[in-house]
């Protein structure tokens, strides 16, 4: 057992990279972790990886007798003998570790617990451009739109009669007492995610929302206590968007 994951653990743990990824691309999942311009990409560098891999496999198989003699020369020569352990028992609990996070343990999105600890970007970030109110149809503005908006400087008296409707989690603050609709914006992957927020009249959300719960806002913007935030004319609990992140 010991000299197969000596020999074998880094081709395993490239099977199980490669897997899962593919597993992720088959389900519709991989943009839960990357940009979907992205996808076509990893796939097809992925599929390069399987055949690398598959040649790898093929020959250190049909290699198997010289790579047994050089291993034992140089195990017998290199290393004591309560090193040989130690090394199995790591190569298992690699193995072992990569198979439960990448094969077993379920997709999942960015938590908005992360959100309450980000500070909200207030531009579009990369090359996306700031949207233009004036002949646009602001109903079609993302949450990264408006809070690009906000942090350039508008004001509720700047935004009288822009209808927003928008879809994101709700972010609430229990140090301030106000709430948030936010989502991520993702670039490449979710490494680079960025949070972007606007505020909300707290007294508005539906009953039993907390911090994760996804809504549905229409409405137009307003002023509370100096601060702009959103004052809905509906809103409405719906389920997380196959498409969480805002591209």
């Amino acid at each position: 057992m010991s000299d197969f994951l000596s020999r074998w653990t880094g081709l395993i743990l490239c099977g199980i990279g490669i897997l899962s990824t593919l597993a992720l691309a088959a389900h519709g999942d991989l943009t839960l972790y990357i940009h979907p311009r992205y996808v076509v990409f990893t796939v097809l560098v992925t599929l390069f990886g399987a055949v690398l891999l598959a040649l790898a496999v093929w020959f250190s198989v049909t290699r198997r007798d010289q790579l047994d003699h050089d291993y034992d020369h140089d195990h017998d020569h290199d290393h004591a003998p309560g090193q040989r352990p130690v090394a199995t028992v790591t190569s298992a609990v690699l193995v072992g570790a990569a198979a439960l996070a990448l094969l077993v343990t379920p997709p999942a999105v960015l938590s908005a617990e992360r959100a309450l600890t980000s500070t909200a970007a207030t531009s579009g970030g990369g090359d996306v451009a700031a949207p233009v109110l004036v002949g646009s149809d602001p109903t079609r503005f993302s949450l990264r739109d408006w809070a690009t908006i906000l942090g350039a400087g508008s004001s509720a008296s700047d935004l009288v009669g822009q209808q927003a409707d928008v879809t994101g989690f709700v972010l609430l603050d229990a140090a301030t007492g106000r709430a948030r609709v936010g989502r991520y914006a993702v670039t490449c992957c979710t490494v680079d995610a960025q949070l972007f927020a606007v505020g909300i009249e707290r007294s508005s959300l539906p009953a039993g929302a907390e911090t994760g719960t996804w809504v549905h806002v229409t409405g137009t913007f307003t002023d509370d206590d100096g601060t702009t935030v959103l004052s809905p004319d509906t809103i409405e609990e719906v389920p997380e968007p196959d498409d969480p992140y805002l591209s």
